[in-house]
């Protein structure tokens, strides 16, 4: 649902839910309820005993640089073949972001990433599919690139996988995902990876359950790190 149909539905201005949207303010728990009625569904509130392990975990990450996140959280065999594919998707000329498990670990999530791919938003999905022809990757021909949500395109690059990502759910694209995004460096290489609260967005937006794995992590780094701010 588009912003604009959400606001006519709603009854509540473009603008608010733009700002809601992005973070920039937040949303009164009776507006929130009255946004989800509008979009046919109904909000659910549980408690349940706080677990402050996650946050624990979180410090320890952060304490560590972006590669050395990755060794702490995933077998030795796994990290050499990822990194090979970080680097080489950071000397790509067609510009990318991140996201997904991979880009979560890079920033301090703690929980284990998908070691075995390397997802990615382009900013011209055609142009970075030559990229990765230019270099020789294979397609994996997958039905998920037929997908209305969340297409996703499989190709195998050197010693891993990167799978390109557009119509995306919880976001509109790339220029969306811009906004927020944060360089992180990797060995010599800088990455554009989308910031922690929209792969939030994304995870709970996501069609593949598997991607729900990562939300208690997510939510652990943003309330870490607005902790921080506001210090």
């Amino acid at each position: 649902m588009s912003q604009e149909e959400l606001a006519l539905r709603s009854g509540k201005p473009r603008s608010t839910i733009a700002r809601w949207e992005s973070g920039a303010r937040s949303p009164s728990l009776e507006s929130l309820e009255e946004v989800i009625g509008a979009a046919g569904l109904d909000l659910t509130i549980s408690l349940g005993n706080r677990d402050s392990s996650l946050e624990e975990l979180v410090k320890d990450q952060l304490e560590l640089t972006p590669e050395r996140r990755l060794r702490q959280l995933l077998p030795s065999d796994e990290v050499g073949p990822l990194l090979r594919v970080l680097a080489e998707v950071a000397a790509m000329e067609s510009p990318v972001i991140l996201i997904g498990s991979v880009a979560s670990a890079l920033q301090g999530a703690p929980q284990r990433p998908r070691g075995d791919a390397v997802e990615v938003v382009p900013r011209d999905r055609d142009g970075f599919l030559q990229a990765l022809r230019d270099r020789r990757a294979s397609p994996d021909d997958d039905d998920e690139r037929f997908n209305e949500v969340n297409r996703r395109w499989r190709w195998l690059l050197g010693p891993g996988t990167v799978v390109v990502v557009d119509r995306l759910a919880g976001a509109s694209d790339y220029r969306d995902l811009r906004r927020s995004a944060v360089s992180v460096r990797v060995e010599d290489h800088e990455l554009s990876v989308a910031a922690p609260r929209d792969l939030l967005r994304l995870a709970e937006a996501s069609p593949d359950e598997g991607e729900r794995v990562y939300l208690p992590g997510l939510r652990a780094l943003l309330e870490l790190s607005s902790k921080s701010a506001r210090i």
